[in-house]
């Protein structure tokens, strides 16, 4: 599972140092410098990410008044840490209606910033869980069965059995060699 999450942060790193991340695939060009320097600062939490966002991911320890405590994986020290992010009205949320939805052992995704030393989640979105179990290594999968109508023909219902084509060929499946 390590070893999943390090090749899976190497890669979003590799794309988003060649410059492919969804902010750079626009097709708009740059806003001048002099609009970018003229833009008001946020005051509150930014509603998209900037230079300043990092982004992290988890299992749910605890959420306590707007305070959640998250089991990621250190990857300079080669440990799970538990550590707390702040959540504010701001934070937009991916998968849950309220923070409150959110449940021990639940998987998240997070963008934040620092601040006064605080982690504060400008993007929190929960994992959804698969549908269906992967099969256990070795087990057969069965294929799903299609659904039929009762009021389908019988030659819907039923597929008929397709006829070998006419050759001259034996029944082993090889023409016979000629000399």
């Amino acid at each position: 599972m390590k070893k999943v999450l390090a090749v899976s942060l190497m890669v979003f790193g590799s794309l988003t140092a060649a410059g492919l991340t969804p902010g750079y695939c626009q097709d708009a060009a740059p806003a001048p410098a002099s609009a970018v320097a003229a833009a008001p600062a946020p005051v509150s939490a930014p509603a998209v990410a900037s230079e300043e966002d990092k982004f992290s991911f988890g299992k749910i320890v605890s959420v306590v008044d707007g305070v959640i405590t998250v089991r990621e994986y250190d990857f300079t020290k080669d440990v799970d840490v538990e550590t707390q992010y702040s959540v504010t009205p701001e934070t937009e949320l991916g998968n849950i209606n309220a923070v409150a939805d959110l449940k021990a052992g639940d998987d998240i995704v997070i963008d934040y910033f620092e601040k006064e030393g605080k982690r504060v989640v400008t993007t929190l979105v929960k994992e959804e869980k698969e549908l269906e179990a992967m099969p256990a290594e070795g087990e057969a999968v069965a294929p799903a069965a299609a659904a039929v109508p009762a009021s389908a023909p019988a030659a819907v219902a039923a597929p008929a059995a397709v006829a070998a084509p006419a050759s001259d060929a034996p029944a082993g499946g090889t023409a016979p060699v000629q000399k």
